[in-house]
């Protein structure tokens, strides 16, 4: 694990053991024992939450659906040529409900 745990090695983290195990809870059982883990040796082992652990884990696996674009997009227009050469906005449900939070 890289010496600075930031939040994009935590996510990193979480991919790799969304994708190396057989199930959801198996990754984040491993999880929650390594930040744990992790945690316990830098000295704050109260710095470790599970509902935000969860949380992130749950948002990762959903980006790992193959489907999940077309809970935004009919099938008609993400299959669209428009679509495959340029930027469409989604024509079922807005892309960021919560407006734009990557500012």
């Amino acid at each position: 694990m890289p010496q600075a745990f930031d939040h994009g090695a935590h996510l990193a983290l979480a991919l790799e053991y969304l994708r190396a195990s057989p199930s959801f809870d198996e990754a984040a059982a491993r999880m929650e024992s390594t930040l744990k883990a992790k945690a316990g040796a830098a000295g704050v082992p109260e710095k470790y939450h599970h509902t935000v652990t969860l949380f992130w884990m749950r948002m990762i696996a959903r980006l790992m659906d193959e489907e999940l674009p077309l809970s935004y997009y009919s099938s008609e227009r993400l299959s669209s040529d428009a679509a495959r050469l340029g930027w469409l906005e989604p024509d079922l449900r807005p892309l960021d409900d919560e407006g734009d939070s990557c500012n």
